[in-house]
């Protein structure tokens, strides 16, 4: 698959929450071929200070006009100097990158676990694959976070017509405790089943037990260091299993970050 690397003009800059920002993006080639589940590499300024690009997952892309959109939290300087972007100036982008989230087209029920700032590319499945739903299938989200100011992209869902449930760990708001306790309970209800999940590698770990023990497809989107996004420094490997029963690795920015849940050797 293409991939690019360009300046990316600032067309909008919006608060999304506490301490969470919406970069948009005029990109053509990249808002063109982005696919859920994929990500870009962001340098915030043209020199190589802060040296290393950083990874963000894609939040939506809209090819006929040209714009994507990462989302980001104010943690460090790197993201201080994304904070201070503002309209018509540039980003660096390198994408898209990576594998991609699929729709099990058997399934009559789509579960999407998002944890916390896991939500963006959920939200960028959510939206290409709510239209291409039959009458007979349904979409379900589970979003969970610590408290309610860290939940990410209920509106999106809910403007899909998605039926949303929410945990979050103080109880703020919706179920008090986990998002997968949420997962376990749907998934009493014997309707074929497909999960697809982004969020704390933790929180992947679980939703993959509790969807292989009932033998659910689930594909999950790791959470790994990516320190150049192209699998040439071998910074992001992940364990997976080989068709004898060994253990081998794959690069989560290039055959990943979307694994299936049986594939992945958790350590």
């Amino acid at each position: 698959m293409s991939r690019y690397e360009l300046p990316a003009v600032v067309v909008e800059h919006q608060r999304r929450g506490a301490n969470l920002y919406e970069l948009i993006l005029h990109a053509p080639p990249i808002a063109e071929r982005a696919t859920p589940g994929q990500f870009v590499m962001v340098r915030a300024v043209r020199t190589h200070a802060p040296l290393w690009r950083r990874p963000y997952s894609i939040l939506r892309a809209n090819p006929d006009k040209g714009v994507f959109s990462i989302l980001y939290s104010v943690q460090s300087a790197f993201t201080e100097l994304l904070a201070m972007k503002r309209i018509g100036s540039t980003v660096q982008i390198l994408g898209p990158l990576g594998s991609y989230f699929q729709p099990v087209r058997a399934a009559r029920r789509h579960i999407l676990v998002a944890g916390g700032v896991g939500a963006p590319p959920l939200c960028f499945f959510a939206a290409r694959l709510a239209p291409t739903l039959t009458p007979d299938e349904h979409l379900l989200i589970l979003a969970g976070a610590r408290s309610s100011e860290m939940l990410v992209g209920l509106d999106e869902f809910r403007a899909l017509g998605a039926q949303v449930r929410i945990a979050t760990d103080d109880g703020s708001q919706g179920y008090q405790g986990y998002v997968t306790d949420l997962l376990a309970q749907a998934l009493d209800d014997p309707l074929e089943t497909a999960v697809y999940a982004c969020g704390p590698n933790r929180m992947l770990r679980t939703a993959a037990d509790i969807c292989l023990a009932r033998g659910v497809p689930c594909q999950i989107s790791l959470d790994a260091p990516m320190p150049c996004g192209v699998g040439v420094c071998l910074g992001c490997a992940i364990p997976v299993r080989t068709p004898d029963g060994g253990v081998w690795y794959k690069r989560a920015c290039a055959e990943g970050p979307v694994f299936w849940a049986e594939e992945v050797v958790w350590q």
